[in-house]
């Protein structure tokens, strides 16, 4: 059993030339994160890597997407990554707030900022180096805005608009979708924090934000996992990627069947159901702080979120795999898969009816374990509502009927 090639590599600002220069159109050092840019070397450190745990997604459906996390753990026997040792040809360059970009097969897995390195001396002789890291989100939760007004405009938009402010100036690479819904022109209170309204923005469409293992800052409206197509399938019966365990979630935790949403726009609105309060009682979500340009809008929220937790259900939210047990093919499928990627779970049953259950799922959270020998993922999942959308000119969802609806 075997597992991938790993490269880690940091970014140090340097004067020195362990680094290569940046070439226009090379093949190999013309590519960004490659080479040399601007005082900033990479530097392949990845002999001395001894443990790699990365982090990123949700803890559940609902929730905001958090900072994607990464831990690095060095041998620094040598005191190379020491930023007290002069020797080192790294010195005075192991500094915070350097870029890390790790890579499993030359496929990035997790792309953002040592925020800390931790020196942990063992004893007399021997050492390690913690690289923390968190990802674009870090910088984004470190601003603030200044006092402004936007202009009527999709969610999509509006986070362009923030992006692009003077005072955020974002840098990064970006990938901002449309979003199905329009906000309002409401004033933003100067000092508002960048991370906390683009989240904001993000809630009242109900979509997706989060950085990508590439390091894109990502933004999709909620229209963009309607009608999912999956690219993997997790299996125990062979025809799939084998998994080793599966977490399922049946309860509460996603039960509500009175949702109050609210804007400048307008009063509160009220989405109820009362069948399901009849069955379980009332069950609350509130979301009183929504950036909705009309009440018809934030009460039609409402109603799209009522429909989707009114009634429990049967979720598969999870399953971990090991690399050491799979093929080289399997591994691409894998690190293909990212934030609001669809997969299909199945799970066989020896007994009972039915044989077997096979849901289709939204990525939401990867979580990679790496020690030498081993690989193991982590995976969490959240459910589509398995609805069938009108889609414009496509041959199946294109034309309207009982089973293709349209959405909200």
């Amino acid at each position: 059993m075997t597992v991938p090639t790993y490269q880690v590599l940091v970014g140090f600002q340097t004067t020195t030339d362990f680094g290569q220069p940046f070439q226009l159109d090379d093949a190999v050092y013309g590519l960004l994160n490659t080479g040399t840019l601007g005082g900033l070397a990479y530097a392949d450190l990845t002999s001395l890597v001894m443990s790699i745990n990365i982090r990123r997604g949700r803890n559940r459906q609902l929730d905001q997407f958090n900072a994607g996390t990464a831990q690095v753990v060095f041998n620094n026997n040598t005191r190379i990554l020491d930023p007290l040792n002069d020797a080192s040809i790294y010195y005075p360059f192991v500094l915070p707030r350097s870029p890390i970009i790790i890579y499993a097969n030359g496929t990035p897995i997790y792309t953002g900022f040592v925020e800390d390195w931790n020196l942990d001396y063992q004893n007399a002789n021997q050492g390690r180096m913690v690289a923390r890291c968190v990802d674009t989100f870090g910088t984004l939760a470190n601003q603030q805005l200044n006092a402004f007004t936007p202009s009527a405009q999709t969610s999509g938009l509006r986070v362009d608009a923030v992006l692009d402010r003077p005072e955020v100036a974002y840098q990064g690479a970006r990938s901002i979708g449309t979003g199905s819904s329009t906000l309002g022109a409401y004033a933003v209170s100067q000092d508002t924090n960048v991370l906390n309204y683009l989240q904001q923005v993000n809630t009242s469409e109900q979509g997706y934000l989060y950085t990508a293992a590439d390091g894109t800052l990502t933004f999709k409206g909620r229209s963009s996992v309607l009608n999912p197509v999956s690219g993997a399938s997790f299996t125990t019966n062979g025809t799939g990627i084998p998994y080793m365990s599966l977490v399922n979630q049946y309860g509460s935790e996603l039960l509500y069947n009175f949702i109050v949403t609210q804007s400048p726009a307008g009063g509160a609105q009220t989405s109820s159901d009362a069948d399901s309060i009849a069955l379980y009682q009332t069950q609350n979500y509130n979301l009183l702080n929504l950036l909705n340009s009309t009440t018809a809008e934030v009460a039609g929220l409402g109603a799209y979120l009522l429909g989707k937790y009114a009634n429990p259900v049967v979720r598969f939210t999870g399953v971990s795999v090991e690399l050491a047990a799979l093929t080289p093919a399997q591994w691409s499928i894998l690190f293909a898969i990212d934030m609001t990627s669809i997969v299909t779970v199945q799970k066989d049953y020896s007994t009972g009816s039915p044989a077997s259950e096979s849901q289709t799922l939204i990525t939401s959270g990867i979580e990679h374990r790496i020690v030498p020998g081993s690989h193991n993922i982590n995976y969490t999942f959240e459910s589509t509502d398995g609805n069938q959308y009108f889609t414009l000119n496509d041959a199946i969802f294109g034309t309207l009927s009982t089973t293709n609806l349209l959405s909200f």
